[in-house]
């Protein structure tokens, strides 16, 4: 048996990138993420056709993406878990528009979903690696010590179906649907909770 830990990315390692680009675009409507909105599939239609409607192409998202930095400690974090763990980021997020947040973080694994441009370069169309939820994360994980940390709606099957699932700086809304789940304020709550030292 050994160790696994399922990380999300957005909101745990790296800044939320919509609210980002809501304030670089001007477009209050892309400021909604799933710490708010529980159907992600009906989220992400909305993103593509607010994007197709005001001009904005999947080149211009990647810019505004490579402004952004992942969150303090969250390096030293990565590096910490890996000395105990594999590491996988699992993200509800797109390959397109994470790639420069995952170099920054040294490369883990990381699943995520990918998107389809047309010939102009507008997004068409998502491509989901998950259909039933992140839990299907951890399905060939099965006898492993599983560490789960997440802190949106779209992350609570995978905290739950864990060995040991923490809610990292939850909004009020998911803290709401997820009494039953501890919450973790820092890194540091997450490593002491699985009994690693700093």
């Amino acid at each position: 048996m050994y160790n696994v830990a399922c990380i999300d990315l957005e909101g745990v390692l790296v800044p939320e990138m919509w609210p980002h680009i809501a304030a670089a675009t001007g477009l209050s409507e892309l400021n909604l993420t799933t710490r708010e909105v529980s159907d992600y599939a009906r989220l992400v239609e909305v993103r593509i056709r607010l994007l197709r409607e005001h001009g904005i192409r999947l080149t211009d998202l990647q810019t505004l993406v490579e402004t952004l930095e992942p969150m303090a400690g969250a390096c030293a974090f990565v590096e910490r878990l890996q000395q105990s763990y594999r590491l996988v980021l699992v993200s509800d997020a797109f390959l397109e528009m994470v790639l420069p947040l995952w170099h920054k973080l040294g490369e883990p694994e990381l699943q995520c979903h990918h998107f389809e441009c047309d010939a102009a370069g507008y997004i068409v169309q998502p491509h989901y690696v998950r259909r039933g939820g992140k839990q299907e994360a951890l399905l060939p994980f099965q006898g492993c010590r599983t560490l789960a940390v997440g802190d949106a709606f779209n992350d609570l099957s995978m905290l739950r179906a864990a060995s040991q699932g923490f809610l990292f700086r939850p909004s009020a809304e998911t803290r709401a649907a997820a009494t039953d789940l501890p919450v973790a304020y820092d890194y540091l709550d997450v490593l002491q909770g699985v009994g690693l030292t700093v």
